[in-house]
């Protein structure tokens, strides 16, 4: 082989392997947007996944909230209404006592 033919050979097999490099930087390149995008994404995803559970979290929490105070108020109804039937009985009773008291006083 002449020598004019092997530098030939020699910068050809430079100019491919100059090109195979530049198509591996280019494939990097693409790849580490695509992957860029793709992790942007995920990430906008998960924020809508998490905002969508607070918010359902929050909804549940309210509902729980509004139904123990809800039964709260209605236990406390009741037991103003059982007090004030028991004092209403006892006011009866103790106006009775008084006018008899008073009556046995009156009469002395």
């Amino acid at each position: 082989m002449a020598r004019d033919d092997i530098l030939s050979k020699i910068k050809q097999a430079e100019a491919e392997a100059k090109a195979s490099v530049q198509r591996a930087m280019e494939e990097k390149d693409r790849k580490i947007a695509e992957a860029t995008t793709e992790a942007g994404n995920i990430v906008k995803t998960a924020e809508t996944e998490a905002q969508e559970f607070y918010e359902k979290s929050i909804a549940k929490a309210e509902t729980d909230v509004k139904g123990k105070k809800q039964g709260i108020i209605s236990g406390g109804m009741k037991n103003v209404s059982s007090l004030s039937s028991s004092a209403g009985a006892k006011l009866d009773k103790s106006v009775e006592h008084l006018v008899k008291e008073f009556m046995g006083l009156s009469h002395a």
